[in-house]
């Protein structure tokens, strides 16, 4: 098997900042081959449209061009039935979405077939990176319940893990029904929560940095601000990047044993091990390492034009 990892990105881009930049990173790994992305939670067509135009901007060939990298619009409706929260400003600092190319665009159970298609296709060989809400994931598994042992991994961003949590992180928060049935679906599983993503911080030099990055870079940087203006706070943490480094950059976590993981209505999560389990949950993280990681990678991710 191959040492670099083939990925299919999972992500809600286009509220949090933290999707686009991990997209960027992904783009900027050489241990990473990117098959595709899909898109989840809310409007996910619009979503798809945005995460084309960022491909635009990175020089990478989008869907409808020859080579182009696919991105699919998946699932949006909640499986709980909570309303999908929207901040509002997705893709509002990305120009004329309607000229994204159109073939991003595609019916709600298009994503979910397509991984499924594409996990079977290289059984053993797919890592499914989720860092939204895990709605799409749950209905590709809901209609082909194979994909789990098909995966290489899952590897998940959500959920706090050390006993904190007195109410659920937002993705698993977001739909707790499909958060219990991923997270319990049997498939190698890895999780970084809020309390191992949160020791990570980017200051306002890294930005700059990135900002000065040909279009995306500048692109990135702008929707930093409007994240953090749209809060009234200042923005460091990377949540979905650090989580993305598992796959590129592995010895920068720290992993817990196996085990079981619960979730319960409210999207609380709890971690219990278990030697027959197949859930790993993050325990610690290089945190000056992994903030550096993702500068360098974003940037290089930025430079491809």
């Amino acid at each position: 098997m191959s040492a670099r990892r083939r990925v299919v990105l999972d992500t809600d881009l286009g509220s949090d900042v933290d999707d686009a930049l991990a997209l960027a990173l992904l783009l900027g790994s050489p241990e990473v081959d990117l098959l595709g992305v899909t898109t989840t939670y809310g409007d996910t067509a619009l979503r798809a449209r945005a995460t084309s135009r960022l491909l635009e901007l990175a020089g990478v060939p989008g869907p409808g061009e020859p080579g182009g990298l696919p991105v699919r619009a998946g699932a949006g409706e909640p499986l709980s039935g909570a309303e999908a929260w929207w901040a509002g400003h997705e893709g509002t600092l990305l120009g004329d979405l309607s000229t994204a190319p159109t073939t991003a665009v595609s019916g709600p159970g298009d994503a979910a077939d397509w991984v499924a298609r594409t996990a079977g296709g290289a059984p053993g060989e797919v890592d499914l990176l989720a860092i939204g809400p895990l709605t799409g994931v749950a209905v590709a598994l809901r209609r082909h319940p194979g994909l789990a042992r098909e995966l290489r991994s899952l590897v998940v961003m959500g959920g706090r893990w050390d006993g904190g949590a007195e109410e659920g992180e937002h993705n698993l928060r977001s739909d707790a029904v499909a958060a219990a049935e991923v997270l319990t679906c049997g498939a190698p599983t890895l999780v970084v929560g809020l309390e191992v993503t949160q020791q990570v911080q980017l200051g306002a030099d890294d930005v700059e940095r990135i900002a000065a990055a040909g279009p995306l870079g500048a692109a990135l940087a702008a929707q930093v601000h409007q994240w953090r203006e749209f809060w009234g706070e200042r923005w460091g943490v990377p949540h979905d990047p650090v989580t993305a480094l598992l796959l590129c950059q592995p010895d920068l976590l720290e992993l817990g044993p196996p085990g079981r993981a619960e979730v319960d209505d409210r999207g609380v999560s709890v971690h219990v091990p278990d030697p027959a389990g197949t859930v790993r949950v993050a325990t610690g993280v290089d945190a000056p390492g992994a903030a550096a990681a993702v500068v360098e990678r974003v940037l290089r991710g930025c430079a491809r034009t």
